[in-house]
């Protein structure tokens, strides 16, 4: 069985402890040939952009033009080297550890991080430089005056190599600040600011030529662009429809790790729907034709199922939650959270969301929903789902997400109607109704949130609403997996769409699965709540009757719940 390189961003480790390597190296071809030598890539947190940075570092750099054959022979770019191969300086920067607890805090440790890496660059190369100048660099104490210093001491001792520049995380620590300490981040970026200045040293060696090619990846494009003429001189290829899949692993790929990892062939093809809903959908062209997985969520997967031969409790990696749970801090953008709420609300109701891709950002100007909407996407918790004339249509990529917009939301509703520790026991209702088959507690929850909400919220009640709030209780547990707008067969000839379906979600083992109805009347119409009721009952029959997926489940239970303004009224189908 192949070893899984999870957790593992150094190429050179990878490849040495005989690790499996899903093979990026055509790319390197590719970017050589690619008409700029500055180039600025955004990928969303966890999408293998540390261990490409390390693959262009072990492929350029001199110092292991004698490592060549062992670490690329078996890749298609040792098979197709090109003219650049091991022939530059690499110097590294790496800006995820940058400590955003203050200003102060943050400016000394990102000159930290730039003096460690500077000293790692001139003690790499000890046939050109010595202790001298290592210790040197001691004497400055901002970033740009550090970087200065370096490049200089490679003009004078080094004139003969040039540098291959690999920023990797250049905007983690600025992403930390952004939502709700917005005035040090413009302080940070802005003319005098201690980011903008090593940028704009940075720039001024590319002008001078010491600086031949520059790799730089992050998140967004929001502090790049912050920047402005401080740094303008990179290419942004993140939207380029031949580097869709650079990062990620596409569905062939996927399918070859499972296989590797010794899925029993009579699973395989269930566990490969499985986990292309949990962790497929990205798309980062609307031009591109193939959708691609989250890298690290399948190696998380494939470690656990290769181990135990089981499914993993959690879906999601527990040791990224945090990365992903930080779209709670983008909703305070500009402390814009109220606004930015509707959004998510809007999303949540209708699955989707159009809006205007922002390539550029302007943090000068009013925070659009354009702006949010283009944020949300380049972190990952957005996807294209189609192209318009104009505006694109944006939806949550998979299940994974999915979860965290739903919890998200839980957490904002209960927070809105104050409710106490012991009525928010959702888990143990959503386990009475797992073992149980009692839905009576998750609707007397729902009808306690209701009923507490303020009646400003009120008023944007609707189905839909109602719908989001009762779902996203079943969202606060891993138990299910959980299709909303489910499409079955209601007739020979027709299709429809159940509310809500819960099936079981491996490894977790409810005796009950569920199909629900969801309806809702405001109390001026609940004269019309019997004929509501009846129709949704036979709807639901119909799902039953006609559709062989629905047929195939077992131990399914199905329920028509009707709210009449705060009050919910349940009907379980036979």
């Amino acid at each position: 069985m192949i070893k899984i390189p999870y957790g593992i961003s150094n190429y050179a480790t990878l490849i040495r402890e005989g690790n499996h390597y899903v093979d990026r190296t055509p790319y390197i071809e590719v970017l050589e040939n690619f008409n700029a030598h500055y180039l600025f890539f955004v990928r969303p947190r966890r999408f293998g952009k540390s261990l490409f940075i390390s693959t262009l570092e072990h492929y350029y750099d001199i110092e292991h033009k004698n490592s060549f054959h062992e670490l690329f022979g078996n890749q298609y770019i040792g098979q197709n080297p090109t003219k650049s191969a091991n022939k530059y300086l690499t110097l590294v920067f790496d800006f995820s550890g940058i400590d955003t607890s203050s200003f102060e805090n943050t400016q000394r440790s990102f000159l930290n991080s730039v003096l460690n890496s500077c000293r790692a660059f001139l003690g790499k190369y000890a046939q050109f430089f010595n202790q001298k100048d290592i210790e040197e660099l001691n004497r400055y104490s901002y970033p740009s005056e550090v970087i200065q210093h370096l490049l200089t001491t490679v003009e004078l001792k080094a004139s003969n190599y040039k540098i291959y520049l690999l920023i990797d995380e250049y905007d983690h620590f600025a992403n930390e600040i952004l939502a709700f300490r917005f005035d040090e981040f413009n302080n940070m970026v802005g003319t005098n600011g201690f980011v903008r200045k090593f940028y704009e040293s940075l720039k001024t060696a590319t002008r001078d030529g010491v600086i031949d090619r520059l790799f730089v990846t992050g998140v967004s494009p929001i502090t790049l662009d912050s920047l402005t003429s401080g740094f303008n001189i990179a290419t942004n290829i993140s939207l380029e429809e031949d580097f869709n899949a650079m990062m990620g692993f596409k569905q062939a790929e996927v399918e070859t790790i499972l296989k590797k990892i010794e899925v029993p062939d009579g699973e395989l093809g269930e566990v490969q729907k499985k986990i292309k809903g949990w962790y497929n959908g990205y798309l980062f062209s609307k031009y591109a034709e193939e959708r691609v997985y989250n890298s690290d969520m399948v190696l998380y997967f494939a470690l656990h199922y290769g181990r135990k031969k089981r499914y993993p409790d959690e879906l999601l990696d527990p040791n990224i939650v945090s990365d992903y749970t930080k779209i709670q801090r983008l909703f305070n953008i500009k402390n814009k959270e109220e606004e930015h709420l509707t959004y998510l609300k809007e999303l949540l109701k209708t699955g989707t969301i159009e809006s205007k891709l922002i390539r550029e950002f302007d943090l000068a100007r009013r925070f659009e929903k354009y702006d949010f909407i283009s944020l949300l996407y380049y972190m990952g918790i957005l996807t294209i789902s189609e192209g318009g004339l104009d505006d694109l249509v944006f939806k949550m990529p998979n299940f994974v997400i999915e979860q965290l917009y739903y919890q998200y939301f839980h957490q904002i509703i209960l927070e809105e109607s104050n409710l106490t520790g012991y009525q928010t026991n959702v888990h143990q209702k959503i386990k009475v109704l797992a073992l149980q088959n009692d839905i009576q507690p998750l609707v007397k929850y729902t009808e306690a949130i209701l009923s507490e909400l303020s009646s400003r919220d009120k008023i944007s009640f609707d189905e839909k609403y109602i719908k989001i709030i009762f779902t996203s209780a079943f969202y606060t547990s891993g138990i299910y997996t959980i299709h909303n707008e489910f499409e079955v067969k209601r007739s020979k000839t027709e299709k429809g769409y159940v509310d809500i379906l819960l099936i079981t979600r491996p490894p977790h083992k409810p005796k009950y699965q569920f199909v629900i109805e969801l309806k809702y009347l405001k109390k001026a119409t609940a004269a019309k709540a019997t004929i509501v009721k009846k129709e949704a009952v036979q709807q639901l029959k119909n799902y039953l009757t006609h559709d062989d997926y629905l047929q195939k489940l077992h131990e399914l239970k199905a329920y028509v719940i009707l709210f009449v303004g705060n009050v919910g009224e349940v009907v379980e189908v036979e």
